[in-house]
């Protein structure tokens, strides 16, 4: 049974009721009990600030069914907490405007978990691809939840590697359950749903706008202790979670990135202006936390007289085909089979576009 609090947050939320907009009627009549109330009978105070919406508000009061949103969220398996609820993150009070309302589906103890964020391009390079992954393969392994906000690029895979691994992951959405955003993430979104936890502060209908995104930056930032950018553009929108996590005064680590290359030009400045630890191995953000790093013994790579000529030009970073059999003067045919039995042994990588890199 939802309570009569409850359903003001509830309706609040329904009519997308600004944070600020919340704290300011709820602080006027005591409690969002009271202001529901209020606006139900009619209220001038509500009829000032409310504006013109002061009337669409009390017709969508008077025709709104709180037992069919109880039925739908008993179905969909959609639980919440308020701000005023015992289990609202404490660190999410400290924001400027922390959500009154949280809607979640999943594994609600996650919020009491350690988490570090991990946050960065929509569309990341191979580099950034494998640091994301590397980063949270390590940090789950170690016991942190994986928190991003299910965007394509890093986001996804932040929550898919800390799901292969068996980790606990949170995301973070900009919309409401209803109108999953992106689309080609639903499908992570019922894994997250089933092994993690999913949490909005929007209603169910809500369907992501712009602005979201940054809002939900915060809540981000909000349910962590550090938040991690593997790889980010000068505009990125995860810069948003950056200054939301050194408003709470929480860890920021950042990875560098080629000078140039303009998909690491955020990660880079926000390292160079000190508004970031830079780290170049998981390790050093486990270390910053007091625990141990995993130290595996690496394995003997046993290389033959061609095979050295290989690894050790691509040591020196991505090279391509054509590049590999010149300096290598190595036989077109053969560098072909060499490049295949040292990627079949895990030696070196094939990348996009015909290169390789140990």
């Amino acid at each position: 049974m939802i309570s009569q609090n409850d359903r003001a947050y509830i309706f609040f939320s329904s009519m997308e009721l600004t944070v600020k907009r919340c704290n300011e009627i709820v602080s006027h009549f005591g409690s969002a009990e009271d202001a529901l109330s209020a606006l139900y009978n009619g209220d001038d105070f509500l009829a000032e600030i409310l504006g013109n919406d002061y009337n669409r508000y009390r017709q969508k009061l008077s025709e709104f069914s709180f037992e069919t949103l109880e039925q739908y969220l008993i179905k969909k398996h959609v639980g919440y907490i308020t701000i005023e609820n015992d289990k609202y993150p404490k660190q999410l009070h400290e924001l400027d405007e922390p959500p009154y309302i949280l809607y979640y589906i999943g594994d609600i103890s996650l919020l009491d978990t350690k988490g570090i964020a991990i946050v960065g391009s929509r569309m990341p390079t191979y580099y950034g691809r494998e640091i994301t992954e590397d980063f949270a393969r390590s940090l789950a392994r170690a016991g942190f939840t994986i928190v991003s906000g299910l965007s394509t690029g890093v986001d996804k895979i932040a929550h898919e590697t800390a799901l292969k691994e068996n980790g606990k992951t949170i995301a973070v959405l900009g919309n409401g359950f209803q109108k999953m955003y992106p689309k080609c993430n639903i499908s992570l979104a019922r894994e997250i749903a089933q092994k993690g936890l999913l949490v909005t502060e929007y209603y169910p209908t809500y369907q992501a706008r712009n602005y979201s995104f940054p809002m939900r930056n915060r809540i981000i930032a909000g349910l962590s202790c550090g938040v991690l950018l593997t790889e980010a553009a000068k505009k990125s929108g995860a810069l948003h979670t950056k200054n939301y996590a050194l408003d709470l005064g929480i860890d920021v680590f950042s990875v560098p990135g080629n000078i140039n290359s303009s998909k690491s030009e955020g990660t880079n400045n926000i390292i160079k202006f000190g508004h970031a630890q830079m780290v170049t191995s998981p390790n050093d953000i486990l270390e910053q936390y007091g625990i141990k790093a995993n130290k595996t013994k690496k394995q003997k790579i046993e290389l033959d007289f061609e095979e050295c000529k290989i690894y050790n030009f691509l040591k020196d970073g991505e090279k391509n085909f054509d590049d590999i059999q010149y300096h290598t003067n190595i036989p077109v045919q053969n560098l072909n089979t060499y490049l295949t039995t040292m990627q079949i042994r895990g030696i070196i990588k094939k990348l996009p576009g015909n290169y390789y890199t140990v």
